[in-house]
């Protein structure tokens, strides 16, 4: 029986197309297999860069690691440590380019509709909750945005005192409060309301005022401002 060189060929052929016809020319997988390197016995890498692309139905090939954490790519076989720390890494990066792309378009955040077109894809598919926190300055432009916790499948804890000290360190003059609901419901809960209520007092107190606080759920959102809230 003929010996064939198939998984040889695989682990070097993406490198060599991307060197000699670009990087536009690969597909996501073979992108994905450059980062990964090697696969592992009886596994190309072409086919393991193809199983982390299909993790998760709701996510589209690379997209999913904007979203996907270390733990979830190290219980991936033929995922180790070091790829998993790779691929987690790449994900951040990526994230990070869009988030940056997105501050161009967004000019102000003057309303929560715009709040929700700059988180609504980071945060709606997300397992746990996480919140951020927009700071601005008297234009209501982004100074910057801050991740200040992340949480569980159903809750994040986050005090007064750390959204007061980052707005003071960055000289903000007002602020954002926005987090996620992994539920898809984006009604406040008691716990909500109550902490809202109490960073539009403090902000009131220290000079940096609390224009909203945005739930973002699946494809909706929960403004306190819309609801009168605050």
């Amino acid at each position: 029986m003929k010996k064939t060189n198939i998984t040889q060929e695989q682990l070097v052929m993406p490198r060599e197309k991307c060197m000699q016809l670009g990087a536009g020319a690969l597909s996501d997988e073979e992108l994905l297999a450059i980062i990964l390197r090697t696969g592992t016995p009886g596994r190309p890498v072409l086919s393991l860069s193809s199983d982390i692309l299909h993790m998760n139905p709701q996510f589209d090939g690379l997209v999913g690691l904007m979203y996907y954490d270390y733990a979830e790519y190290a219980r991936i076989p033929g995922i180790g440590d070091c790829k998993a720390v790779e691929l987690y890494a790449v994900g951040e990066i990526a994230r990070r380019i869009w988030n940056r792309s997105k501050r161009k378009e967004i000019i102000s955040f003057n309303s929560a509709e715009k709040v929700m077109e700059y988180f609504k894809e980071d945060l709606r598919y997300l397992d746990r909750e996480v919140i951020h926190v927009l700071y601005l300055d008297n234009r209501t432009q982004l100074i910057r945005d801050i991740r200040l916790s992340e949480g569980t499948c159903c809750q994040s804890a986050v005090s007064a005192r750390d959204v007061f000290i980052e707005a003071l360190r960055l000289r903000a003059v007002c602020m954002i409060i926005v987090h996620n609901h992994p539920s898809g419901d984006p009604t406040p809960s008691e716990a909500d309301i109550s902490f809202t209520k109490e960073l539009y007092k403090g902000g009131g107190l220290i000079g940096v005022a609390l224009l909203d606080h945005v739930i973002i759920g699946d494809n909706c959102y929960y403004s306190f401002k819309e609801h009168q809230i605050i």
